[in-house]
């Protein structure tokens, strides 16, 4: 059968596209191996973010007594959390699939391999369209340590979809998969020790986020470890123990389980053709999406230059579409915010002061914490900041970190702010509402305003 275009990937970017193409009377065809809703939905953000509400929650009930609470015996029942995230996670994928058979997009289960710039191959069978969007996404990226294939070892995905109780657990890895764990485990009462090889926890990310989240997980009782290289991963008495490099000597850290949480790699193995060109395994691509294979498109993971997030996935899915229609692209990939989920949250979009700098753009940064804020005192929050940037010469807004309460929603004010050019006397014209957790921008603001008019 014929069809105007074949995506490769039922993951975020790949069922945006094809709704996005069905939406615009195409006909297409949605290949997936595994679970409709790929990695984000079935082993990432959802199963994770179901599992930190109920964390936080417990957290909260522990720690009732500054709500006047008495909550100190409440635990976790795994099992049950377990049945409600499979529960969540199954009824999105029905809704999913509900779309799919809404918008005549034709499924088809299977293995997808690339022939050529027109043709997939499938279960054996070949599939021809004009277009092809490949999204397959990305799979845990294991480092070749030493012992890495022992039992008890595992990566993030095993986590997410066992949920296994651990007395006490090694993370190998202090990114955003790595913290977001760690977060999780300690609430339920595991002993955690959480490894980072460079400098800071959240690498990525402005350092000031790395640092403090670390000072908040040492008082939680989390064993934080950055500059720290892994050499090994061996049995013992307990389980495992991990020999580390640290400080010019040697350390064991025992655990009954490991997690390696070290990132992602694309999955580009989709190709019996000479593949698009590629950097440091992902697909080069333009702004749209395209590769360097004419009707050959690359969104989501697999993509080079992008933050790996499903919600840069389905911009880039969108665009990806409108670039196959001849139309303007939809979305602006240029300020894609990013959230780890942790208590509290931790979020940023645009550039920092110095990575504009980088850049030859002069700028200014106002710093406000976050506890004068009445809904965050209200609500427990800890230690935290809003910092914002703006270009010196233009009080256009550039970029912003935080870690606070509701960040991973704050965070979009910003990147509207942002997108839209606004300045900081822009922004400040707006009237926030009190109380409100979304004021706490506006003392970072006022800080960063008064450097502007210095």
């Amino acid at each position: 059968m014929h069809y105007d275009l074949i995506v490769l990937g039922g993951g975020p970017g790949g069922y945006t596209a094809a709704f996005e193409a069905a939406a615009n009377k195409l006909k297409v065809c949605l290949v997936e191996k595994r679970e409709l809703g790929g990695t984000c939905l079935n082993r990432g953000c959802i199963p994770t973010k179901t599992l930190i509400h109920t964390a936080d929650l417990v957290r909260e009930l522990r720690d009732g007594g500054s709500f006047c609470v008495s909550g100190e015996h409440v635990q976790a029942d795994l099992g049950a959390l377990k049945a409600r995230k499979e529960n969540v996670v199954a009824t999105l994928r029905d809704g999913l699939a509900a779309q799919v058979r809404a918008g005549k997009i034709d499924f088809v289960h299977g293995r997808g391999i690339v022939l050529d710039a027109h043709t997939v191959e499938v279960n054996g069978d070949k599939i021809e369209a004009e277009d092809i969007i490949v999204a397959t996404g990305s799979v845990p990226a294991v480092p070749p340590i030493p012992g890495r294939d022992l039992p008890g070892v595992c990566t993030s995905d095993r986590i997410l979809d066992e949920l296994p109780a651990f007395d006490s657990l090694v993370i190998i890895g202090g990114g955003v998969i790595g913290v977001e764990i760690a977060g999780i485990y300690e609430a339920f009462g595991t002993k955690v020790c959480l490894i980072e090889a460079l400098d800071n926890l959240l690498p990525a990310l402005d350092g000031e986020l790395g640092r403090s989240l670390a000072l908040l997980y040492k008082k939680r009782g989390i064993d934080v470890r950055c500059k720290a290289l892994v050499k090994e991963i061996v049995p013992s008495k307990s389980g495992l123990s991990v020999t580390v490099e640290e400080k010019g000597g040697i350390q064991q850290f025992a655990a009954e389980a490991v997690l390696i949480a070290t990132g992602r790699k694309a999955s580009t193995d989709v190709f019996a053709c000479d593949p698009p060109a590629m950097e440091r395994g992902r697909i080069l691509t333009d702004e749209a999406g395209r590769t360097d294979i004419p009707h050959i498109y690359a969104v989501g993971d697999i993509a080079a230059g992008l933050p790996q997030l499903a919600h840069t996935a389905e911009a880039m899915g969108v665009n990806a579409v409108c670039a196959i229609l001849g139309k303007p692209m939809k979305r602006n990939l240029n300020q894609i915010p990013s959230g780890v989920y942790t208590a509290p949250e931790i979020a940023s979009v645009g550039m920092t002061e110095k990575e504009a700098a980088a850049k030859g753009i002069a700028c200014v940064t106002g710093k406000a914490n976050t506890l004068s804020n009445a809904r965050s005192l209200i609500a427990g929050g800890e230690r935290g900041f809003i910092k914002v940037t703006a270009e010196k010469e233009t009080g256009r807004l550039v970029g912003a970190v935080m870690m606070c309460e509701r960040a991973t929603d704050l965070i979009q004010e910003l990147a509207a702010a942002i997108a839209a050019g606004m300045s900081v006397s822009d922004l400040l014209l707006v009237v926030h509402g009190h109380p409100t957790f979304s004021e706490a921008v506006v003392p970072a603001l006022e800080a960063l305003q008064k450097k502007l008019t210095l």
